[in-house]
């Protein structure tokens, strides 16, 4: 191990125009004792071509598909650095991300990043939601446990003594969310860098979307199988830390849920008593319709659902800020009456069909 190099690992499946720009990123890194590590499984010739202007960087061609998690682990046996920077090929990194990165480690074991999505479609505007959410589920675990038992693998850095301990990356669909409940277990130190954030890129079709979802909920029911336990206790002693989660994850659901097991007592109370006075005494029809409605068990869910999307505003508007990102509420609209909901459904699915041992037809490789 070379004390204070950086070893960055990027897998790319055939070709990568974001990791182009992120190579010439970290060529201008402020920190150049650094090595850069590309695995390509099926590379084009195109891109192979496009690597020849970064001349320092490590190229290892597999030429056939080995998968995300064999290229990975093929990185860190070629690598030499006391940290290592792993980075997917669908992020751009901001500049001198590594120079920021050893000054912000310091003495923890991990340190990540927020991550942003980059905007390009309608489709990618509501996905670009779900890293507030899970960029504040970090926070959290950062601020409050300096641990973490789930991590976004898209880009991380960890120090080679404690990839060590860990004995790397196994071959699982959820294999960042793997290593760091393994981390968890072993009480390995965690840091969210709030200096530092990168971006991501998003699927641009609805069928994208659902593919890659359904492969990340497989692979979330395959890590849950194997942490069940764990997972258990973990929100017996500590559960602040599995509510939050819980909460921010599921803003529709739970929000609702809450909202409506109080409804009788503060939505009826306050609420339903507003509408009711704004229409008015000559509209007894309407008044009465309103009543009848909410006080069937159909209409207080929807006036939860609408109160919960309404408290929710200003909370997202609040994550948007924090994570200097833009906040649409008509945007926050679709995602909560839409997209959520579907979102919900898929993760179920894709769940699902990992308890029953079910692969789903996703072109990918552990």
């Amino acid at each position: 191990m070379n004390k204070d190099l950086v070893s960055v690992i990027i897998p790319v499946y055939k070709q990568s125009k974001i990791v182009l720009e992120s190579l010439a990123k970290l060529s201008n890194d402020y920190y150049q004792k650094t090595e850069i590590i590309i695995v390509v499984d099926e590379p084009t010739q195109k891109f192979l071509k496009e690597l020849d202007n970064f001349r320092t960087a490590k190229v290892i061609i597999n030429k056939v598909r080995k998968g995300k998690v064999s290229a990975l682990n093929q990185g860190v046996k070629s690598s030499s650095g006391e940290y290592i920077l792993f980075v997917d090929s669908d992020v751009l990194l901001p500049n001198n991300i590594i120079y920021n990165s050893i000054e912000e480690i310091g003495n923890h074991d991990i340190l990540d990043y927020p991550k942003v999505g980059i905007v390009s479609s309608n489709i990618s505007r509501l996905t670009s939601i779900d890293y507030l959410q899970a960029n504040m589920i970090s926070e959290i675990f950062s601020k409050i446990s300096r641990k973490t038992f789930a991590i976004d693998g898209a880009a991380f850095m960890i120090k080679m003594d404690a990839l060590k301990k860990l004995g790397g990356f196994r071959p699982m669909v959820s294999e960042d969310f793997d290593l760091a409940t393994r981390s968890h277990k072993m009480g390995l130190t965690y840091k969210m860098s709030l200096k530092l954030k990168v971006s991501v890129g998003q699927p641009d079709n609805f069928n994208d979307w659902f593919i890659q979802r359904i492969r990340w909920a497989y692979g979330l029911g395959e890590w849950i199988k194997l942490n069940l336990k764990y997972l258990f206790r973990l929100a017996i002693y500590s559960p602040i830390i599995v509510i939050s989660a819980i909460i921010i994850l599921l803003p529709t659901i739970t929000m609702g849920i809450i909202l409506y097991t109080i409804s009788s007592k503060i939505v009826s109370s306050y609420f339903i008593t507003y509408i009711y006075y704004m229409i008015p005494t000559s509209s007894v029809p309407i008044r009465e319709y309103v009543l009848v409605v909410y006080y069937t068990e159909a209409g207080k869910a929807i006036m939860a659902s609408l109160s919960a999307f309404i408290l929710l505003i200003p909370i997202y508007y609040y994550l948007a800020k924090r994570y200097n990102e833009k906040f649409n509420p008509l945007n926050f609209a679709v995602y909560y009456f839409i997209y959520q909901p579907i979102l919900l459904a898929v993760f179920l699915t894709g769940i699902s069909l990992s308890f029953m041992n079910k692969k789903p037809d996703i072109d990918w490789i552990t």
